[in-house]
């Protein structure tokens, strides 16, 4: 019985690994303009970020990723997105919550496609102004 049992995860694995398997199973998502609003930061704003996303594949999820202050040992997912399994484009649209003042917001936004390759954006960042600094514009 054992044998069997590990001929059965040898197989499983040797099919893992599988270098003839099709361009669906590295295929990354592409990415749109990322837009963001509002374009000048107020202290109390929750900021909403939009994109397109596509892959030839379908798509699994979409979602944002922030950290604040730099700690990457705590990276949020918000607005996660599971869009139905025949669709290869969609307008992506989340929002990061309000941050108190003072804080450095950094994201980027995840696409994992339908055969699991994830994707992300580019890095983009903001400071979350003091209430006296709202009058001073900070465009993200």
């Amino acid at each position: 019985m054992k044998t069997h049992l590990f001929t059965v995860l040898a197989a499983m694995s040797l099919s893992a690994c599988n270098p003839d398997r099709g361009p669906e199973y590295t295929t990354p998502a592409e990415f749109g303009e990322v837009t963001v609003s509002p374009q000048i930061m107020a202290f109390d704003s929750e900021v909403r970020v939009k994109v397109s996303v596509s892959c030839p594949y379908g798509l699994r999820n979409v979602c944002i990723l922030y950290m604040l202050d730099g700690d990457e040992s705590d990276v949020r997912t918000v607005a996660k997105t599971e869009p139905p399994a025949d669709v290869t484009s969609f307008d992506y649209e989340g929002v990061i919550p309000r941050q108190r003042a003072g804080r450095k917001v950094t994201f980027r936004i995840r696409a994992i496609t339908a055969y699991n390759v994830p994707s992300y954006t580019q890095l983009r960042e903001y400071t979350v102004p003091d209430e006296e600094e709202e009058e001073s514009e900070q465009p993200i």
